[in-house]
């Protein structure tokens, strides 16, 4: 078993991640460090977690204790446990701060996306990072393109978010910096500019939308096939040659890609995830899978949480390629 411990345990992000880890067969949790809330049950914070069997929320972390640690928040506690890492070598840590990314120059970090960088995770990785919700989003649907050469045009990207997460980027800059540089990592010669605008929609919601248009001469078959062929084997990421409803992801790690040509030849992109599970709590179980050999999906076989049929306002959001 797996022995992890969450930094920041009081977040929502943490909340979140507490509900994928307690069904995770591999896992243990021995430690959900929150001061603040030292000896509170989890269930007083987190809804849904009454009669788990969970560990009280605690002021006291011990590293020796644990294989895994997830950072869930900015606090002084995971900066010094990153600064001292080398004191504990076979401790892994997942770190749900992207904006740290920046900030680090240690050798042993690697940017958590499997999608681009999954040999690198499952090549003695110790710690990665988990890139922002909107990055995440946007490097899946864009990386198979950077990866044919394909991107020669300034990017215009929409997004639609929750606002409360919007609320969490302290600066959309460095969601652009970020962004432009796993593209550039994978296309050298990507030089072009990217603009994000963003829609905040509802706390309720749990999707982010992607929505693009790029010069593409190739046709739709063959694009379809770049993203297949890159894709095949990821366990999350699907195509499609249609629009699809938000809630073929909700409450899944999935991300739905759909690809269509424009009467004028440009590729459209429409992408689709659930926000708090990708570039957040499900990528961050992902990236423990592959850290520690684990299947990909291992405790990621989640519960749709939508049925039934589109309602009108879904089936006006669903008709953009038309």
């Amino acid at each position: 078993m797996v022995k992890t411990g969450i930094i920041g345990a009081d977040s929502p992000l943490a909340g979140e991640l507490i509900r994928i880890l307690i069904n995770h067969p591999e896992t243990d949790i021995v430690t959900l460090y929150a001061p603040a809330r030292n000896g509170r049950s989890v269930s007083s914070l987190h809804y849904g977690l009454i009669g788990e069997s969970l560990v009280n929320f605690t002021d006291k972390i011990n590293p020796e204790d644990l294989d895994l640690i997830f950072i869930t928040d900015n606090s002084e506690t995971g900066v010094s446990l990153l600064e001292n890492l080398d004191k504990w070598p076979e401790l892994r840590v997942v770190d749900l701060s992207p904006e740290r990314f920046f900030a680090q120059t240690s050798k042993s970090l690697e940017y958590g996306l499997s999608e681009i960088n999954r040999k690198a995770l499952v090549r003695g990785a110790r710690h990665a990072v988990i890139p922002s919700t909107p990055a995440a989003v946007a490097l899946v649907a864009l990386h198979p393109l950077a990866r044919f050469l394909l991107l020669n045009s300034s990017l215009e990207i929409e997004l639609s978010m929750p606002e409360d997460q919007f609320k969490e980027i302290k600066d959309m800059a460095l969601i652009r910096e970020e962004l432009s540089q796993q593209l550039k990592k994978i296309q050298s010669s990507f030089e072009e500019d990217i603009k994000i605008s963003v829609l905040k929609t509802s706390t309720d919601s749990r999707y982010i939308e992607l929505r693009t248009v790029v010069d593409c001469s190739l046709p739709i078959d063959e694009i379809a096939k770049i993203y297949d062929n890159i894709y095949d084997d990821h366990n999350f990421t699907f195509i499609s040659l249609t629009p699809v409803s938000r809630k073929e992801v909700e409450g899944t790690q999935k991300i739905v890609i759909s690809l269509n040509k424009t009467s004028s030849g440009k590729l459209e992109i429409y992408a689709v995830a659930d926000s708090r599970l990708r570039g957040g709590a499900g990528d961050a179980v992902h990236m423990l899978n592959l850290l520690f050999s684990l299947h990909e999906k291992t405790g990621l076989y989640l519960k749709s949480t939508s049925f039934g049929l589109p309602d009108e306002q879904e089936s006006a959001s669903s008709s953009w390629f038309a």
